[in-house]
Order: C-alpha cells, then structure tokens, then sequence
C-alpha cells in the first residue's frame, strides 16, 4: 500500500477519534469549573418541586405519543393569617392552583438542574452562620429532584447573595453548603407566571409552508412564500403565486393566537361548540391542528359573554384565548375562505 495513503488514514482515523472524544466529553468540559451537586441529565429527570412559603411548584416529566413533556402545578399557599383591609373591605380572593404545560421557558431550568450544579462549595461554615445564610431556623425554600430510579434529593434554598445573582443551597444529608447562581431556581419562584407554554403549535411562523383553515365542510389553504425576508414574505391561495391579502389577514391572526390560561377540571366549559379548524404544516412536514371552540359559559365572571379555546396536539390540554384576538380571527373567516375558494 502506498505510504503516503498510510499516513492520511492513520491522520484521518486520530481526528475522528479526537472529534468523539471531544464530543463525548463537552458536558465534562461545560463543568470543569463548575460543582457538580447532584448528577443526572435532563432525559433522567421525573419531578422537581421547589417548595416555599408562598408557593409550592411541581414540575413532573410526561411522555405521549406526541413525544415527552414537562406538566406545571402551581399551588399558592394561603398565608396563616389574612391581611388586613381598609375599611373592613373583604380581603382579596385567594390565588387558584393552576396546572399548564411547560414551555420553551422551561427548558434551561431543567437542563439547569440536571446535573445540578454550584459556583463552588463554602468551607468552613458551622452552624452559628446558618441563620445569616437564611437557612436557619428554617430555610427560605426548599428543592427537590427526582431522577429516575432514584430517590427524591431534597436541599435548602437559603438567602440571596451579591446583588441577587447567588443563592445559597445546603444538602441537608450531609450539611455541605453551596453557592449556586441564583437564575436556576429564580424562574421556579414565579413559575405560574413565567413557565406556561402560551403558543398554540410549537412551530415557528417562520417554519410554516402552509395553513388550512375549516369551518364546517368549507376548507381553504394558503401558502407562504419567502418567510425568511420580512419585506419579500406574503401569503397565497395554495396552487397559486398572487399574493392574497384575505389570506394574510386572517392567517397572521391565526398564527399569533396565544393561549392566555390553561382549562382544567371543573372549569371546562359545558356547552363549548367549534368556531373554527386551522392546521399549520412546517418546512419539515410537522403537522399540527389547533382546534378552536366558542362557549357562553366560560367562567371568570364572563357568562353570558363569547368566550374562545382552543386545543391541540401541542398544548396537550384546553386553553383560554384572549378574547379580542380571538374574535378579530374570527371575523376574518368568511372574507378567507372565499379568497381561497372554500
């Protein structure tokens, strides 16, 4: 064999393996100087739940067919004695627990905690300190992780530190304290707030190729052209080149559509009816259908008052519409079905 023809694939075979061993080794390089607290990875996780006392958040791990998950519940813990008012007012109601699916938002949390990870590890810190790191006489809040297979690790959230960027976090099993960065459990204390997913596909708008909409047994599609230039991008009959602008109208407003809350239990309504179909493909031929319904009934002090929901694969459960956006979708129906011949 040619020597020169030795040389390149000895060269060829050193870099392949350098290439693998830099990839199987980028997490161990992203925490060389880092403290590693608790092991795992994101595809081992099953719940985490931080615990204070305001809040008690669960974050559980789900899988369907449409793929894995994280599911929120939020529940407000009631203070041990009401407020007092002006006046003998009554007091404000007490927050709901709500439940929701986890959005985008979510994602660097968990990937935050597993593995969970410190700046370093305090030395040197005897029990007299506890009290002034916040963790005595009882800690501020608490986090608990569970991986699977494993028992829950639970640790003590402790006091705030340099301006806020640092939390201190004790292991309780062996009293090691540590000085973690106060973003990876900071978005767990509003999580009700911060965490839900609002979007109604999982599809960026500039992703999407097409949109169906059905009302009934009339259906009409539209195709988007040029979605990655702002100025050159518009919207279609399907089959055709003309720029429709029905169609924009009404697509833009169906794709902005956002849920404003999740719908459980006893709050879903009796008397919910369809208002419209839309399924949105993207460039990598992922489908989705939202579903949306009306109802007279909808709660929150709206009887009586046209209420929207919608539903699909990807929000896994019933959501509330804002009303106004909702119903400017809707009024643009007819004027897009029959742009498109539906």
């Amino acid at each position: 064999m040619n020597r020169a023809l030795i040389v390149y694939a000895a060269l060829l075979l050193g870099s392949l393996g350098w290439a693998y061993q830099t990839w199987t080794h980028e997490d161990e390089l992203a925490l060389a100087d880092k403290v590693v607290v608790l092991p795992g990875k994101v595809e081992q996780l099953s719940s985490v739940v931080y615990r204070s006392k305001d809040l008690e958040l669960t974050i559980e791990l789900r899988e369907d067919e449409h793929g894995r998950y994280a599911w929120g519940h939020s529940v407000p813990q009631a203070p041990e004695e009401a407020p007092p008012t002006e006046d003998g007012a009554e007091p404000p109601p007490a927050p709901k627990p709500e439940e929701f699916k986890v959005g985008k938002a979510g994602d660097p949390v968990l990937e935050a905690l597993a593995p969970f990870v410190a700046k370093r590890r305090l030395e040197g810190v005897v029990d007299e300190d506890l009290e002034a790191l916040g963790l005595m006489p009882e800690p501020e809040a608490t986090l608990e992780i569970t991986r699977e297979g494993k028992e829950p690790k639970r640790f003590e959230l402790g006091g705030n530190v340099f301006g806020g960027a640092n939390v201190y976090v004790r292991d309780p099993d062996d009293g090691a304290i540590y000085l973690v960065e106060a973003k990876l459990v900071r978005p767990l204390q509003n999580g009700a707030r911060t965490l839900p997913d609002r979007d109604l596909t999982g599809i960026d708008e500039r992703k999407v190729v097409e949109v169906t909409l059905r009302v009934g047994d009339r259906e009409a599609s539209f195709e988007q052209h040029n979605p990655d230039d702002n100025d050159a991008k518009y919207w279609s009959v399907a089959g055709t080149d003309d720029a429709s602008p029905e169609a924009a109208a009404w697509v833009e407003k169906a794709l902005r559509l956002r849920s404003s809350r999740y719908v459980l239990g006893d709050e879903l309504p009796t008397d919910l009816s369809q208002a419209f179909d839309f399924q949105v493909r993207a460039e990598d031929g992922t489908e989705v259908t939202v579903e949306v319904l009306r109802s007279l009934s909808g709660g929150d002090g709206d009887e009586g008052q046209e209420q929207f929901f919608a539903r699909s694969a990807h929000t896994r459960a019933l959501v509330k519409l804002p009303r106004a956006a909702a119903a400017e979708a809707s009024a643009d129906l007819d004027a897009a079905l029959q742009a498109g011949g539906g």
